[in-house]
């Protein structure tokens, strides 16, 4: 008889502290590639908020590659995670803590365990606890944040590039997190890195050399280090003064008063269903995010959006 079947004495001798969007979290394992792909997702972050640390454990065992990206499921303050027998993981929100067991071939796909794995646990972690999630681009400039709102497609990341491009700090592109406790609202991105589609070289020269790739997530990207971009401003979190409801495509550009009404329903449509008392505070804090000056900003171009920016921060 296995006197260990969970695997509960499971030796996971490597350990060691990440902060991603600046929030502790201690990791466990038996793998170097785990700790390896950790620090591509959370190395470039400081340590920012007081909070306990997230804790995960992460075992690896003899097998073959992951037979497919993991499928979530969650109840109260559990999450399960799995590809097949040999790849899953459970988070408890109510513990801060996750528990990994995958195949040392998963584990050698480090962009895969990031994407799936590490960042999907601690992530759904911190959005259990701390932050909001919110489908918005984040740039500020003389400190006064604004988010790039909009479905896929409006140009959220281009159009930050674009103000960039023209002296504005870059906070994230379309993945930004509210604190969800913060007065005035403070957004944290990810600045360490930009992912473009593959056609935004048409837009940016510097960009026409660079190579699409498949992401993790199966699409096909331009992805980069903002350290390898020139003269680019980055900050890892800002106050948010403003809300640009993104109109792309419009035949004149300008910007309009919007509701809060508007803008809540839209930050509320991308918003994954959590459990109810989760739900409930996330709502709560996309209705404070909702209630800064909001406009709906028409632009043709990413030129024409930022000159609409800089109009609207002025006015702000």
């Amino acid at each position: 008889m296995n006197p260990d079947p969970l695997r509960y004495g499971a030796s996971l001798p490597l350990d060691s502290v990440y902060y991603p969007l600046g929030f502790p979290l201690h990791i466990a394992t038996n793998s170097e590639h785990v700790l390896h792909a950790a620090a591509e997702s959370w190395g470039d972050y400081a340590p920012v908020f007081d909070t306990a640390p997230l804790r995960i454990r992460v075992a690896i065992s003899p097998g073959p590659a992951a037979s497919a990206p993991p499928v979530y499921t969650g109840q109260e303050n559990l999450m399960l995670m799995a590809s097949d027998p040999a790849n899953v993981a459970a988070c408890d929100s109510a513990r801060g803590f996750a528990f990994c067991r995958l195949s040392a071939a998963t584990a050698a796909e480090r962009a895969f365990t990031a994407y799936y794995f590490l960042e999907a646990m601690a992530y759904h972690l911190l959005t259990q606890l701390y932050i909001t999630p919110v489908h918005a681009a984040c740039v500020s400039r003389d400190g006064r944040g604004v988010l790039l709102c909009g479905e896929s497609g409006a140009g959220k990341t281009t159009l930050a590039y674009a103000c960039v491009r023209r002296g504005w700090t870059y906070i994230s592109d379309n993945e930004s997190w509210l604190v969800r406790e913060s007065s005035p609202p403070v957004v944290l991105g990810n600045p360490y890195r930009i992912r473009f589609r593959e056609t935004a070289g048409g837009l940016f020269p510097e960009l026409r050399t660079a190579t699409p790739e498949l992401h993790a997530n199966g699409k096909m990207s331009i992805n980069l280090k903002t350290a390898t971009l020139a003269e680019m401003r980055v900050a890892a979190r800002c106050q948010v003064h403003s809300l640009a409801l993104l109109a792309r495509g419009s035949v004149s550009a300008g910007f309009a008063p919007a509701s809060a009404e508007t803008a809540l329903a839209l930050l509320l449509s991308t918003v994954p269903m959590y459990e109810p008392r989760v739900a409930c505070a996330h709502r709560e804090s996309l209705a404070r995010l909702a209630a800064l000056p909001a406009v709906t900003l028409s632009y043709d171009s990413p030129g024409s959006g930022v000159a609409q920016l800089e109009a609207l921060i002025r006015q702000v």
